[in-house]
Parts: C-alpha cells; structure tokens; sequence
C-alpha cells in the first residue's frame, strides 16, 4: 500500500531546508534510491520511510501525506 505524497508539502518543506534528494536521504538515514522511489512513485512504501523523512525536513508527517478527497 503506497501513502500518497503530498508533494507541495514536500517539495516546501525541502526548499526550507535547502535540501537536494541526496541531502534528505543522508539526514533521514535512508538510501539516495528510496528517497527517489518516494518521488518517483509520488508516495511513500512504509511508515518507517514517512517517519524518517518527516523528522529529517523537520515537520509532522500528516504534512507529507495527500488527503484523499
């Protein structure tokens, strides 16, 4: 099950910390190829994945994810 990305959030909360893709994956202990499935595939594969990205950009992790409307 993908958790859908919140991509304005996301892109945001990434310009905020003046963070490239490698720069996230390095601070939220991930791999350069996960942080770019988690673009690619628009979403996230795991809460795990979601926590991490969340705390390393520094907001909640409801932030990242789309509402379903």
């Amino acid at each position: 099950m993908l958790i859908k990305l919140n991509k304005r959030n996301f892109d945001n909360a990434m310009a905020k910390k003046l963070f490239n893709p490698t720069d996230l994956a390095k601070q939220a202990g991930l791999s350069d190829a996960t942080i770019g499935s988690i673009i690619k595939d628009n979403g996230f594969k795991s809460h795990n994945a979601l926590g991490r990205v969340a705390k390393a950009l520094e907001v909640e992790p409801i932030e990242l994810i789309q509402d379903e409307d």
